[in-house]
């Protein structure tokens, strides 16, 4: 098994987890926060019980892997995200808000260890636990709401018309949909007057 060990950007202080492997001294590491691309070199191992003044590291299976999708498409993280993201059912008008730290979203069922559980009646292509929405606070720039997939082991999810894999942590931007087997969903970030329509769970 791969060794996980974590770096601190040099841009933005970010803790990032990335597998320990041969000639990583030589390699150029592209941070998901800041886009910024420096080489292995230049970031910080973090050292658990030493950093305790770091923030608490986002780790994501995989590592350093695709942080991005659609090679036109930009990730803006120039807006000043202060509200934390909600996910539509789209269709249904059933909102979910999401709360800083991990939010689990997967199929309504007795035993699950999602945090958002959807109703997809007698279908269970989705898993009962299927996506993770991580939402981290970025110094000067708000909140980040990064995507992943669960588990390796899901049936087929896109965000847009791009497949996500596991291992990916995609960056969400305001209107994206993640389509979900048996339902889609679209991100937004609402604006901090807005009235939120929650389903209770």
């Amino acid at each position: 098994m791969d060794e996980i060990i974590k770096i601190k950007c040099p841009f933005d202080g970010a803790v990032l987890s990335i597998k320990n492997q041969p000639g990583l001294e030589s390699k150029s590491v592209t941070c998901p926060i800041c886009k910024h691309k420096y080489p292995f070199t230049q970031f910080k191992v973090v050292t658990p019980g030493i950093n305790k003044d770091d923030d608490p590291p986002t780790d994501y299976p995989g590592g350093e892997e695709r942080t991005s999708y659609g090679a036109d498409k930009p990730t803006d993280l120039g807006a000043m995200n202060f509200t934390p993201g909600r996910v539509v059912v789209v269709g249904t008008g059933v909102s979910y808000r999401l709360k800083p730290g991990r939010n689990i979203i997967g199929r309504k069922a007795s035993k699950s260890a999602a945090d958002f559980g959807i109703d997809t009646g007698e279908n269970r292509k989705m898993s009962r636990e299927h996506i993770v929405i991580e939402i981290k606070k970025v110094p000067a720039k708000g909140f980040v709401h990064y995507l992943s997939l669960y588990k390796e082991k899901v049936n087929k999810t896109f965000v847009g018309n791009e497949p996500l894999v596991y291992g990916d942590c995609i960056i969400l931007n305001h209107g994206d949909i993640i389509k979900l087997p048996d339902a889609d969903l679209r991100f937004e970030i609402p604006n901090e007057d807005d009235t939120d329509y929650e389903t209770a769970l």
